[in-house]
């Protein structure tokens, strides 16, 4: 799970096969989209959301765009009127509850990660999401295990970069700044709680081995600092 520091969340389980039986919840797209009919309507303001635009296309061949995408690509939001087509690499758990959308004749088709449940993406193989409510590092480690996970485990610089890029919002000057306290950073799962200055994979109780700690992190501020959070430029600090 990706779980912002009170920040919120990240939470990850692995990825488990399984077959279920067709669902009428939308029209579908292609084999492995299908149209969320909640989401009818919505645009997301930020341009971070965006991969591409394709003009004057039908939604097969947009879908088909994003389809030869896997590992960017989550998503497609089609215009039927105008015939345009975004490729998105948001989540829409977080794109539309969050307000910062406008309205217009879009259809979202969101790609059937048939291995995680809904609401979840797959990279790799592990299923991902993230939780938008502020809370303790300790609350959200709770929270993703009652849910049969664990906060994310960052293993590499791809699956780092992948996190952010696919879950953290944008950049905002006005809500966050370059101090690392104000980062409006995302809870993961490494922490020092046990071992001052041993921070580990509370997963599995791993060492860290790949990190990307701020040039001033961690730092124990006050003495007072134990948990990883993870900060929309990619850095980690540590918080309490």
């Amino acid at each position: 799970m990706i779980i912002r520091n009170f920040n919120t969340a990240i939470f990850v389980t692995l990825a488990i096969t399984k077959w279920t039986q067709g669902q009428d919840s939308g029209a579908v797209v292609s084999a492995l989209m299908k149209k969320h009919a909640s989401f009818d309507g919505n645009l997301p303001r930020t341009s971070a959301c965006y991969i591409s635009e394709i003009d004057n296309t039908s939604p097969l061949q947009c879908a088909s765009q994003c389809l030869t995408r896997p590992d960017v690509c989550q998503g497609i939001l089609f215009n039927r009127d105008s015939k345009a087509c975004k490729l998105i690499k948001c989540n829409p758990a977080f794109v539309f509850t969050d307000g910062q959308f406008d309205t217009g004749k879009w259809e979202l088709h969101w790609k059937e990660n048939g291995d995680c449940e809904p609401g979840w993406l797959k990279h790799e193989q592990h299923c991902y999401f993230i939780n938008n409510t502020g809370d303790t590092w300790m609350n959200s480690k709770t929270m993703c295990e009652d849910n049969g996970g664990s906060l994310a485990s960052i293993r590499s610089s791809e699956e780092n970069s992948w996190i952010v890029d696919t879950f953290l919002p944008p950049w905002n000057s006005a809500l966050c700044t370059n101090y690392r306290w104000m980062c409006c950073g995302y809870w993961v799962g490494g922490n020092d709680r046990d071992v001052e200055g041993t921070f580990v994979w509370t997963s599995d109780n791993s060492s860290l081995g790949f990190v990307n700690w701020h040039s001033s992190e961690p730092n124990n501020l006050d003495s007072n600092e134990d948990c990883l959070s993870l900060c929309p430029d990619k850095q980690w600090n540590d918080r309490r």
